[in-house]
């Protein structure tokens, strides 16, 4: 339920909280993009690929069932064997290509996992080395860091 009071909008807390984890999304998704825009593509490829090969997979399997039925019915059935093995061997590439395309999706989640590393590790060094000298010599600040709780 919201709340209007004097022009501000009072939400949910879990409603806030979402909101709040969206906005964070979009800047991790920035950064991601950032540091490494081919490996994001790759993926994003892959992830559509690996969400048609099921359905692929599944029209192929209709198909197969329907060429059988076909066949059972047909007074020659010699002659419709090569429509369902030809189907029988496309069901089996859609599967072979479905694993394929999984080991390929962990290496190119594995490269940009490691790009996006170097690249928050690059951005950390860069602020370190902008920070003045007397910031890491300030024993109130270790003294602060230190007794806070873990």
């Amino acid at each position: 339920m919201f709340v209007w009071e004097s022009s501000v909008i009072f939400l949910p807390p879990k409603l806030n909280t979402k909101i709040r984890q969206t906005f964070r999304l979009g800047r991790a998704l920035r950064l991601i993009w950032q540091s490494s825009p081919a490996w994001t593509v790759a993926r994003v490829a892959l992830l559509c690929v690996q969400g048609t090969l099921p359905l692929l997979s599944l029209y192929l399997m209709k198909l197969v069932v329907d060429a059988v039925t076909r066949s059972v019915a047909a007074s020659d059935q010699d002659a419709t064997f090569g429509p369902v093995a030809l189907l029988i061997g496309l069901t089996g590439a859609v599967a072979l290509a479905s694993t394929l395309c999984s080991s390929l999706a962990g290496l190119v989640r594995t490269a940009q996992a490691q790009t996006v590393t170097d690249h928050v590790y690059s951005l950390l060094h860069a602020k370190a080395i902008e920070v003045d000298l007397e910031y890491y010599e300030n024993s109130e600040y270790y003294d602060t860091l230190s007794s806070r709780p873990s």
